[in-house]
């Protein structure tokens, strides 16, 4: 199969860590693209080109906050200014609050997570899609990295599962309105050990730890399905049995992931569950 990303030029948004930073430095070390990452920390970004090497000068980076719609208008006139022509859009910044229940989420909460994880892949498309160019007669390529939390919802992920719903219906509405002039995917990775597992003492060596994979290893499965201009892909065990238990059991089965949640007793769900329960 001929590498079509070999020679192009890629935009990441959440290129300073996690799963977009590793697929950066995949996109460029593996299969030769061109990448504009997108992210907020400069520090995060130089260290980033430093571990490129030889391949750092296929990797430049603008520092916005993806959620600020002007931002991404600025740098669409940036781009054009420029000459560069993206063939490839991949939305994959976010931010995922602690476990709590709905009622206790605060608005504001709810707001800003919808703002970084759904909003802002909005706007990345309605600046970029007008000036991405295709290759050999190719369709430009957008893929939204969305979550298996909206294949089926886990307690205590009200904010988070709720933008990343919303990422899944305009994705996938995206992808029927636009056929003709644009390929659209969205991928539903697993259990990602990102800046979650840092920041958060509970979650290590909780049950969710055990479970998530590292960045690596998602980015380089997420990869793959890039390079074959999936239009829908399921990456990771968890994800994959999450899917199937919504499928067969929409109602019993996120009772049964609760189910499991409580009886795990790790400390990450503690505003979750009641003591008394």
């Amino acid at each position: 199969m001929r590498n079509w990303l070999k020679g192009n030029t890629a935009i990441i948004t959440g290129a300073s860590s996690g799963i977009g930073r590793q697929l950066c430095k995949i996109l460029i070390m593996r299969y030769g693209v061109t990448v504009v990452g997108v992210g907020r920390s400069e520090d995060k970004m130089r260290s980033l080109k430093a571990e490129l090497k030889e391949n750092a000068s296929r990797f430049s980076y603008r520092l916005f906050d993806v959620s600020d719609e002007n931002e991404w208008q600025a740098f669409a006139s940036d781009l054009r200014s420029q000459g560069v022509t993206p063939v490839l859009l991949i939305n994959n910044a976010g931010a995922f609050p602690t476990f709590t229940r709905a009622l206790s989420t605060p608005t504001q909460t709810t707001e800003t997570i919808l703002r970084n994880n759904f909003l802002s892949a909005v706007y990345a498309v309605n600046a970029i899609t007008p000036i991405m160019t295709g290759i050999d007669k190719k369709k430009p390529y957008i893929v939204n990295i969305c979550s298996s939390a909206s294949l089926c919802t886990i307690a205590g992920t009200s904010a988070y599962t709720a933008s990343k719903c919303a990422m899944k219906g305009y994705t996938e509405a995206l992808a029927l309105d636009e056929k003709e002039r644009l390929r659209v995917g969205i991928i539903y990775p697993g259990t990602t050990k990102t800046e979650l597992f840092r920041s958060d003492e509970n979650t290590q060596n909780s049950a969710l730890d055990k479970i998530a994979v590292s960045p690596q290893k998602m980015a380089k499965k997420i990869a793959r399905k890039i390079y074959k201009r999936k239009r829908r892909a399921v990456v990771g065990w968890d994800a994959k049995l999450m899917n199937f238990t919504a499928k067969i059991m929409p109602v019993k089965g996120p009772l049964l992931i609760r189910f499991v949640m409580q009886k795990s007793r790790s400390k990450v769900f503690k505003n979750v569950f009641d003591n008394k329960e």
